[in-house]
């Protein structure tokens, strides 16, 4: 194929595709009124109605049901989540150069066409096609499909972002001569009330960690098990078709405390190379050499408290459908906890800054922050408490 004439391919394989899916869509719905091409009177029926979880007349849309999650995902994925490529906007649109429309997306596009095709092929010469090796991979790598452009698939690929870059951490040397100045700063009171704070919110956490899940490593000691551990939490799979709207709220939270941290532990890391290379170079007047310290001392608190959080929002993600078990006080007052959670990591993210520098701060700000989530805890109102409580009012 012509790479100029990806686009073309692309814009061939939508129409079709939105036409046999109005079809399938008047069938399983048995609206076959719906079949209409746009007139004065009666609007077209788009990708927008087909997909959509509800008919107009609020009635559940049976066409989801009828192609099954992995195939709505897809659809999903390739046409309607914002972070998607939404490929019929795009291209209806103009926004796409169409000399560069890039070929994977056709290839995408034209494999899940044929799979589709063959879920509506006869019975009879069904079993013809899957005599081909490349047919039943096909099928199978559609049969498994899972959401890689809904917010939770996002935030997944987020905490494991973040995880990697955290576990560069323990990595950062200190310059020779300096561990003997570094550890006459620490040991300061905020600093053990930090550390048994997140013992016992992490002691708290792992009591709802899977059985089969591995129990995270000693919090002063290299994070081995970590990667590990968020790797199987964000493998757990979370139902994405149609979620309601406080789903999305929560997500939407998460995803922003994520950034957050993704970028503390990027400053961390640029701040510490950069005044170790100075320290090494004899280029620190004696104030910044002080600072470098404190740094040196903040990160034993900074890095576990991070790795904390992202335990939470992996566990919370996990357990995101129950928040339909809250009534709409509850969900409020949870909101108003991850979004002090939020105003943590935005400051701490502030104070950390190559602008900033403000380590001892960075501690307060962090004793402050673990006392409000050992509370919220207590008062068992986290997610992962929901999961074993029968749901109360619902909320959508």
């Amino acid at each position: 194929m012509d790479v100029r004439r990806f686009a073309d391919c692309a814009i061939l394989l939508l129409t079709q595709l939105e036409a046999g899916l109005r079809k399938v869509f008047a069938t399983v719905n048995a609206c076959p009124s719906r079949l209409l091409t746009a007139e004065s009177t009666a609007l077209y029926t788009t990708f927008d109605e087909i997909l959509a979880k509800h008919l107009n007349d609020g009635k559940i849309n049976q066409l989801p049901l009828f192609l099954g999650e992995p195939a709505m995902e897809f659809l999903w994925d390739f046409l309607n989540h914002q972070e998607g490529p939404r490929v019929r906007d795009r291209l209806s649109h103009g926004e796409v150069s169409l000399p560069e429309f890039p070929r994977e997306a056709a290839n995408q596009l034209l494999a899940f066409s044929f799979v589709l095709l063959l879920r509506l092929t006869d019975e009879d010469l069904l079993p013809v096609f899957k005599e081909k090796a490349m047919v039943r991979s096909l099928m199978g790598l559609a049969e498994g499909y899972v959401a890689r452009c809904h917010p939770a698939s996002r935030l997944k690929k987020q905490v494991l972002s973040c995880e990697e870059s955290l576990r560069a951490w323990p990595l950062l040397p200190l310059p020779k001569g300096a561990g003997g100045e570094a550890a006459q700063l620490e040991g300061n009171s905020e600093t053990n009330d930090c550390k048994s704070l997140i013992t016992d919110i992490m002691a708290e956490l792992c009591r709802h960690l899977p059985a089969k899940l591995c129990v995270p490593p000693d919090l002063d000691s290299p994070p081995g098990r970590w990667p590990q551990l968020l790797r199987e939490l964000c493998g757990i799979p979370v139902p994405t078709l149609f979620c309601p709207r406080t789903v999305l709220e929560v997500l939407t939270v998460f995803r922003k405390i994520g950034a957050c941290c993704c970028r503390v532990s990027g400053q961390v890391t640029a701040s510490w190379e950069r005044r170790h290379q100075q320290w090494v170079d004899r280029s620190l007047r004696s104030r910044q050499r002080r600072n470098y310290l404190r740094m040196a001392s903040s990160v034993k608190v900074l890095s576990p408290v991070l790795y904390l959080i992202l335990l939470l929002i992996a566990l919370e993600l996990v357990n995101i459908h129950t928040i339909g078990g809250k009534n709409t006080s509850e969900y409020q007052q949870y909101l108003r906890f991850l979004k002090s959670v939020l105003q943590y990591t935005e400051n701490l993210a502030a104070s950390t800054s190559q602008d900033q520098n403000k380590w001892d701060e960075a501690v307060s700000l962090t004793h402050a922050a673990l006392l409000k989530m050992w509370t919220f805890s207590e008062k068992k109102q986290m997610l992962i408490h929901l999961a074993k409580k029968p749901t109360s009012k619902v909320i959508q």
